[in-house]
């Protein structure tokens, strides 16, 4: 009889199971590091990404206010001033509409803080670096049926009863509360006009605001609300320094002579000579990055900053002509 071969039944020795248990452990460590790289990968790419974002909007929003700055509609402030300026020492304050009045002062600086007790619309919100103000009137007219040869279409008044208007002529500008029809304040005689909104907007760093990343310094502004007091608006996070420095015709030749600080415009009474204004904007990530220390020393002007922590920065800058 025939039989078959028979074969032991047989396991796992400890040095194969050791063997396979090393090579899993490897395989999965492998793995983890794999994935490490792609989280850091992805880290850095997303903070990237979030300065180069915030950077070209700060640069975007201030270039275009600074081309802006001292466009009066119809007049011309250098041919003929408006007939009814605030004339008075730059400040910001919340209990009048003073600061949005004072278009004779197109452009205005703060270095480094010296002087921001003036400004108490910012008040203890102001954290650090230079602060910018620049005036004009809304590029938009404002259009009615009251302003319109007939035969005029109906039309809604599209004026707030407590915001501030500029009324312009070519050799006239009056400040209005409210719509300038029958205005007692509108001194304007001509009848070739065009009536705007008033713009204000004085830019800062603020207080940082609490994030899950901890705490992230805000870049804000203060413009003007419908009844014409200063009002905060928080534009973007992650603007840890902004400084400028200001353009100035010296011989009125219609260009740049020097560069200076906001505080020395203001000691020499420079500010209507004022023709370019350059600025220089660092940005940072709202999360630290694992891995990453920022050890470089930043020139920014008149200030240099030199962090030692593991937040990334991009540092941003441009130079605007005055266009008005």
């Amino acid at each position: 009889m025939n039989r078959g071969q028979l074969f032991p039944s047989r396991g796992w020795t400890l040095i194969e199971l050791l063997v396979a248990m090393t090579l899993s452990l490897l395989v999965i460590a492998g793995i983890g590091q794999i994935y490490l790289a792609a989280k850091r990968s992805y880290d850095i790419q997303t903070n990237l990404a979030q300065i180069q974002d915030v950077g070209r909007y700060v640069v975007d929003v201030l270039t275009q206010d600074i081309h802006n700055a001292g466009y009066w509609g119809l007049m011309n402030m250098n041919a003929a001033p408006a007939i009814n300026p605030i004339i008075a020492p730059d400040n910001c304050s919340n209990s009048n509409i003073n600061w949005g009045e004072m278009i004779t002062r197109k452009i205005f600086g703060i270095n480094d803080g010296n002087g921001i007790g003036v400004y108490g619309c910012i008040g203890g919100d102001w954290l650090q670096g230079d602060v910018l103000t620049v005036r004009y009137a809304n590029p938009v007219a404002i259009t009615t049926n009251q302003n319109l040869p007939p035969p005029a279409p109906p039309a809604s008044d599209p004026y707030d009863p407590s915001r501030l208007y500029i009324r312009t002529a070519p050799l006239q500008g009056s400040i209005v509360q409210g719509n300038p029809f029958g205005n007692a304040q509108n001194l304007v005689t001509s009848s070739v006009f065009s009536d705007h909104a008033l713009v204000a907007h004085v830019y800062y760093v603020a207080d940082p605001i609490s994030t899950e990343c901890g705490d992230v310094p805000v870049f804000a502004r203060k413009t003007l609300d419908i009844n014409g007091y200063p009002l905060k608006e928080s534009l973007v996070n992650g603007v840890e320094q902004l400084q400028y420095q200001y353009g100035v015709d010296t011989d009125a030749d219609g260009s740049v002579n020097r560069y200076l600080n906001a505080n020395e415009v203001t000691a020499g009474n420079l500010w209507n000579q004022v023709r370019a204004v350059r600025f220089w904007v660092l940005v940072r990530a709202n999360c630290q990055e694992s891995g990453y220390t920022d050890t470089t020393s930043y020139l920014l002007g008149d200030f240099t900053y030199a962090p030692d922590d593991h937040y990334r920065r991009g540092l941003y800058s441009s130079t605007v002509a005055l266009r008005n």
